[in-house]
């Protein structure tokens, strides 16, 4: 059993409190119904209100209490999966890898255009996000990633060994894509201004009400709570990895993955001139990613996978803090005064999913740990979907039924088997 660490992040402690949210009691009516008040939830939440629907959320704890709230407040506009345009729409759908990735290449500055114009107040720094080579055979992979970015609009510039020791502040790797769009942010600080924003536009959020139960009395759906219910047409279930096995259509579509963070010391300004000097945050091409940034208090964050097992918060510490010792040796003793864990949704070929459960009851998740900017868009072309601003066939993603992963149990030991291996494979092609 994993302990709680949602009020131990470092976000927990940076961020101040959101609005005061009740429990949803009695029965209300809404156009649309959306369970889960993660990014996801609270962007078409937002932008569906701007169109003057009324919209009810349900919330089983709190605003961003999963993996919106706990990430490394990364703003990569990019997927994890490898495939080309072409791939995607043998997958997808004719025309729809070529949708999703102009959402993908577009979604980091949603993000930033979507913070300022609603003054969200969440440190956010559109610096730039830096994918560095972690060996020679991935410098080329780069260079045709910067070259199909570049064909959709994307602003992104290939970078030598020298300028990526320059901005990452250490040697040992073979050129960087830098995508002038992507940044950082406070992920748990841009879902309550999310949330402070939907309020704003009509938009009703109850906290500590989970749904335990959906029923359909055609053309209405009906969801329970403890002490309520509400009634509306359209339902979206936005609760990704932490559905659990309320609806096992859902879950068994996905692989949850839990993820560890720790922020470290604050650095004196000498290692912050030093170290990543820019700002921009980084997360490179290993099997297990290096990823690190800054904090707006100037702390290293970084994190990765971990093994389960006794003592975990202590090892978690001890390999990332020695992690950033092997990269940035000239910073001295790393202490972890942070560490927290979320839980991710991971889907077989690393895309998201827009499943169909019924007559308006759709849910997205698998978002494999790319969320910030990916579900700030997808929350926002959904609405305009609900809305009839944008017809479904235009949509990035197939509106289609749950498949689940199989051998879902086996899968679910698949990260505890894979890590030790993807360690090892780094080593051998990248060093450190």
């Amino acid at each position: 059993m994993v302990a709680e660490t949602f009020a131990s992040s470092l976000w927990s402690s940076l961020t101040p409190k959101g609005p005061e949210l009740p429990r949803l009691r009695g029965s209300v009516e809404a156009d649309v119904l959306v369970v889960g008040a993660g990014l996801l939830g609270l962007s078409h939440a937002f932008h569906l209100a701007e169109t003057g629907a009324r919209v009810v959320v349900l919330e089983a704890q709190e605003v961003g209490f999963g993996a919106s709230g706990r990430n490394t407040g990364f703003v990569i506009p990019s997927l994890r999966s490898r495939l080309s345009a072409d791939e995607l729409d043998e997958r997808l759908g004719v025309g729809r890898g070529a949708r999703l990735m102009r959402l993908v290449t577009e979604s980091g500055d949603t993000v930033f255009d979507l913070i300022r114009r609603l003054g969200v107040d969440c440190a956010a720094e559109q610096s730039g996000w830096l994918q560095p080579a972690h060996s020679a055979a991935m410098a080329p992979v780069l260079e045709k990633r910067v070259h199909a970015a570049r064909g959709r609009g994307g602003r992104v510039d290939m970078l030598d060994a020298r300028e990526t020791a320059r901005r990452i502040g250490t040697n040992g790797f073979y050129g960087a894509l830098l995508d002038h769009s992507g940044g950082q942010i406070n992920p748990l600080a841009y879902a309550r201004g999310l949330a402070r924003a939907g309020i704003d536009k009509g938009v009703t959020i109850h906290e500590h009400s989970p749904v335990t139960g959906i029923v359909r009395e055609a053309p209405m759906w009906r969801a329970t709570t403890e002490d309520g219910t509400v009634r509306a047409p359209q339902v979206l279930f936005t609760t990704n990895a932490l559905i659990g096995r309320f609806m096992p259509e859902l879950a068994d579509s996905i692989v949850p993955a839990r993820a560890h963070q720790i922020a470290t010391q604050i650095f004196p300004e000498d290692v912050r001139k030093r170290v990543i000097p820019e700002r921009n945050p980084i997360a490179d091409t290993r099997r297990h990613t290096f990823a690190v940034r800054w904090s707006p208090d100037g702390r290293l964050v970084t994190g990765g996978l971990m093994l389960a097992g006794p003592r975990l918060a202590e090892r978690t510490a001890r390999t990332f803090t020695k992690r950033l010792e092997r990269f940035f040796p000239d910073i001295g003793r790393v202490k972890a005064e942070f560490i927290w864990n979320g839980v991710i949704a991971v889907t077989t070929d690393s895309l998201p999913r827009f499943i169909s459960l019924g007559p308006g009851l759709d849910a997205v998740i698998g978002c494999n740990g790319r969320g910030v900017a990916l579900t700030t868009a997808l929350g926002r072309d959904i609405a305009h979907v609900y809305a009839g601003r944008l017809d479904m066939h235009d949509f990035a993603l197939p509106h289609r039924p749950p498949v689940p992963v199989p051998g879902r149990r086996l899968a679910q030991i698949g990260p505890h088997l894979w890590l030790p291996w993807s360690n090892l494979r780094d080593r051998w092609e990248g060093g450190r």
